[in-house]
C-alpha cells in the first residue's frame, strides 16, 4: 500500500538479549547465591574467606576477616557492574531499534501490505502544479467512470459515480497498467478498503484471489514523479521501488511529501470528487495498525473476508472505459 501500496513496515520488537556474564572466574566461584535485595546481601559464605584477625576470632560463628570482606567488597562491586552493564546494553538496544527506525523511514511505505506514509500537516503541502507532463508526445489518456455501492457504509443502494482521466504524460508505465486492469475487469467488485480521512482512500485487492495472484506476479518498474500529489490525483501503492502492481489510491488533501518518497500519480478525477469524499471511513487504518481489514487476508480470501468482517466498507459495482 500508501501508501499507504507505499508502507518503510519496522520489526525489531522480537529481538532478546542473551545473559551476559562479565568478571572473572574468582568472582563467578566465590558466590553461591546472589543478593536477595538492593542492600547487597550475599547470604551465608563467611566459611570460604580467609582470617588477618587472628586464631580468636577465626572460630566465631560467622565471623569474618578484613581479607573476607575485601572479598565481598569486590564481589558485590561486581555484581554492580554487571547490573549496570546490563542497563547499559539494554538502552543500546533501544537507541539500535530507534535508529533502524529512523533510517528505514519508520513512518513510510512497508512491505508487503503497499501501506502508505501516515499524514500529515498541511505546512509541507504547497503544490507546484506548473509541470503537467508532455501531452503532445503521449496523448490524451483515457476517461475512467466509477460505479460505487455502499457509501459512507449506508447500503448497497447508496450509490455515486465519479470519472478519472489518465494521463500517460504524467506516467505512461501506471497508465498502461491501470487501464489494463480496467480492461480486465479487475476492480470490479473491489472494495475501498483503506480510507484515512483528509489523506487518501485506497483500493486495488481484487475479489478473486487468483486474478489478484496473476497481477502480482507482473511488478511494474517506477515512473519518475512528473506532478504532485494533490486533491484528486490517482497514484498506484507501493512497497518499495519497482512493486506496483495493482493497488492505488486516490489523494483526498494535498500530500506533497509523498512526490519525493517516488509516488508518481497517473490520472486525475475529473468529476465526482465528493463521491469519493463518501467512502466508508470508519474502519481507519488496516492490521495491524489500526482496525481495518488485513490486506493478506484479502488477497487470500477475498470478497468473502471483507463481507462477513467488514460489511460497511464502499465498493465498486463497476469500472469502465468512459470514452
Amino acid at each position: 500500500m500508501p501508501p499507504a501500496a507505499a508502507s518503510v513496515d519496522d520489526h525489531h520488537e522480537d529481538v532478546e538479549l542473551a545473559p551476559i556474564a562479565i568478571g572473572s572466574a574468582h568472582s563467578r566461584q566465590s558466590h553461591s547465591q546472589t543478593p536477595d535485595d538492593d542492600d547487597g546481601s550475599t547470604g551465608s559464605a563467611e566459611s570460604e574467606f580467609s582470617n588477618d584477625e587472628g586464631e580468636e576470632n577465626q572460630y566465631k560463628p560467622g565471623a569474618v576477616g578484613r581479607s573476607g570482606l575485601r572479598v565481598m567488597d569486590q564481589d558485590l562491586e561486581e555484581q554492580r557492574r554487571r547490573k549496570n552493564t546490563f542497563c547499559l546494553a539494554l538502552l543500546m538496544l533501544a537507541l539500535g531499534i530507534a535508529l533502524l527506525k529512523f533510517i528505514s523511514g519508520g513512518d513510510g511505505p512497508s512491505a508487503p501490505t503497499k501501506s502508505l506514509p501516515q499524514p500529515t500537516s498541511d505546512a509541507d503541502d504547497d503544490v507546484n502544479s506548473n509541470n503537467t507532463g508532455d501531452s503532445d508526445l503521449f496523448g490524451p489518456g483515457r476517461k475512467i467512470k466509477f460505479t460505487v455501492a455502499n457509501l459512507q457504509g449506508k447500503g448497497a443502494d447508496h450509490v455515486g459515480e465519479f470519472t478519472i482521466q489518465t494521463h500517460p504524460d504524467w506516467a505512461p508505465i501506471g497508465v498502461e497498467r491501470f487501464e489494463a486492469l480496467v480492461s480486465d475487469n479487475f476492480y470490479d467488485g473491489a472494495r475501498i478498503f483503506r480510507v484515512l480521512n483528509n489523506f487518501v482512500a485506497q483500493f486495488g485487492i481484487c475479489e478473486n484471489p487468483f486474478q489478484q495472484a496473476e497481477w502480482d506476479a507482473k511488478p511494474l518498474e517506477d515512473d519518475p514523479v512528473i506532478v504532485s500529489n494533490k486533491r484528486g490525483t490517482i497514484t498506484f501503492a507501493t512497497a518499495g521501488p519497482s512493486t506496483r502492481t495493482t493497488q492505488a489510491f486516490i489523494n483526498t488533501k494535498n500530500n506533497k511529501r509523498l512526490d519525493k518518497m517516488g509516488f508518481s500519480p497517473f490520472g486525475e478525477v475529473i468529476d465526482g470528487l465528493d463521491v469519493v469524499d463518501k467512502f466508508y471511513s470508519g474502519y481507519g487504518e488496516g492490521e495491524p495498525e489500526g482496525k481495518g481489514p488485513s490486506q493478506s487476508k484479502m488477497e487470500e480470501f477475498g470478497g468473502e473476508y471483507v463481507d462477513k468482517e467488514f460489511p460497511l466498507l464502499s465498493y465498486f459495482t463497476k469500472v469502465e472505459f468512459a470514452d
